[in-house]
């Protein structure tokens, strides 16, 4: 866990020093396209229709995105090797009426039958639709093909700098992106994961706050996305849909009722060359 109760914690000390505890508020990006929507995420008025809100904490290897829909978009995939590498974690901040999106293949399937699938614009007939709920988390391991749906409003944490190969009907058999995104494809279904698995390059943990209630952020490198509430990390006050930069040890208080997301980097276990090899 990132964050320890300090009712149940009695010595703080450790072997190695931390360094110094940071408190550090992200710049917002907002990032408006004609996709995005004008009734989400509160944003000035120039970065209306509003398509997301990215935040990028260099240091930490991770990039976070508020992400709104209004109509469906491209399918894409991210390669699964490499400085391209991209994984990637979503949590569903609220959705509307008819709200979707699709992750991963359906059943197992062939570059040749997605190929086809991808000219003939009948792509996302091979894949697995999925109807969140408000709270619904879904790790979008790298090489999973995917399309968000109209109706998100979602929190997307993504490993840094990474790659995005869209699958689209207007290229022809040669096309190039089509191409790669097949090489790099997962072609057979994975589980649905809630959280991100030993490959990934980054851990996640979600910490509900009540008013008053105190913790310490014990981890000496994290990027923390404020979803709701309001308090104070260390002497620093934090509101909703901020994403911060901290170093532990760190006090924080919640003064009315918060949810955060915590980031921290991590070094996958698992050897990623072998795991695509495998794969395929």
């Amino acid at each position: 866990m990132l964050i320890e109760m300090q009712h149940d914690r009695k010595d703080f000390t450790r072997e190695t020093a931390y360094p110094p505890f940071l408190a550090e508020p992200l710049v917002p990006d907002h990032r408006s396209k004609s996709r995005g929507r004008c009734d989400g995420v509160p944003a000035r008025g120039q970065a209306q229709p509003l398509d997301e809100i990215a935040f990028d904490a260099a240091e930490t290897g991770i990039i976070v995105k508020w992400i709104q829909t209004h109509e469906p978009l491209p399918v894409q995939v991210h390669p699964q090797r490499g400085v391209s590498r991209k994984h990637k974690w979503w949590y569903i901040a609220d959705v509307s009426p008819g709200a979707y999106f699709h992750l991963g293949l359906k059943q197992t399937a062939t570059c040749d039958e997605i190929r086809e699938a991808a000219l003939s614009g009948r792509l996302t007939d091979l894949l697995r639709r999925i109807e969140p709920a408000i709270g619904d988390m879904f790790y979008v391991e790298a090489g999973t093909i995917h399309a968000l749906g109209p109706g998100l409003t979602l929190i997307e944490i993504q490993e840094s700098p990474g790659a995005t190969l869209q699958l689209s009907p207007d290229g022809g058999s040669h096309d190039l992106r089509l191409d790669q995104a097949l090489e790099e494809m997962i072609l057979n279904p994975q589980p649905i994961m809630p959280f991100p698995g030993e490959a990934a390059p980054f851990r996640i943990v979600q910490e509900m706050l009540a008013p008053e209630q105190r913790v310490m952020l014990m981890d000496p490198l994290a990027c923390v996305t404020v979803v709701e509430g309001s308090g104070t990390f260390g002497n620093y006050t934090y509101g909703p849909g901020q994403c911060w930069r901290l170093n532990g040890p760190l006090p924080v208080r919640a003064t009315e009722a918060t949810m955060l997301i915590v980031a921290e980097p991590h070094v996958p276990t698992t050897d990623s060359d072998n795991l695509w090899r495998a794969r395929h």
